[in-house]
């Protein structure tokens, strides 16, 4: 699988303080997530990147895996970060995100073993999949999870769960709990922000 991923790039107001890197869910595309950069970073203090994953589902929209595939769930996630490293941005100073599946490979990506590792880490409405394998030993990066209590489609467990392991690994773990369903809650917003604007 190629490295070059199409994605969308949305550039810093000005001297950029580091990249946000966003990954869609499952039937998504990138544009799905410009207005979202907006509102987590109004001021524009980052870079944004928005991957599309490259394996098409139907009707123009997309998937970062496939359990049918030839290739491994791990050979899957080390596609995507060669797509990453080839950003040439600095991983102390670049935020991993994603909601949904996408969530699932920010923290594939965040927590790979060998792999570096970010300036944080947003999680919402994933869930913490332990394959492929994930390193959880000190030290972590912060990391924000967003969940509603309604999620019909990933259940609140899992990011009880997430939340519980990371916590006891010593992460220091933003949980953000709403009773919306499966999209993001617009009142976490403001969390968000802050937790952007409290990384160096």
């Amino acid at each position: 699988m190629p490295a070059n991923l199409r994605h969308l790039e949305r550039h810093a107001a000005g001297e950029p303080t580091g990249a946000v890197v966003f990954f869609h869910g499952y039937f998504g595309i990138p544009e799905d997530f410009l207005a979202f950069l907006d509102k987590i970073d109004p001021a524009r203090r980052f870079d944004g990147y928005l991957p599309q994953a490259p394996r098409h589902v139907r009707d123009g929209r997309w998937s970062w895996f496939d359990g049918h595939a030839p290739e491994s769930l791990e050979e899957q996630v080390a596609a995507v970060a060669a797509w990453l490293d080839s950003l040439e941005v600095e991983p102390a100073r670049t935020v991993l995100g994603g909601w949904s599946q996408g969530g699932v490979m920010a923290y594939a990506l965040a927590l790979a073993p060998g792999r570096p590792r970010p300036a944080g880490v947003l999680a919402l409405g994933a869930q913490l999949r332990i394959g492929p394998p994930l390193d959880l030993e000190p030290p972590f990066p912060p990391v924000a999870i967003g969940h509603g209590t309604a999620d019909d489609a990933v259940a609140i467990e899992h990011a009880r769960r997430a939340r519980d392991i990371l916590r006891h690994a010593g992460a220091d773990v933003l949980y953000l709990e709403t009773g919306i369903g499966h999209s993001i809650d617009q009142e976490i917003f403001p969390d968000l922000r802050s937790f952007l604007a409290a990384l160096p």
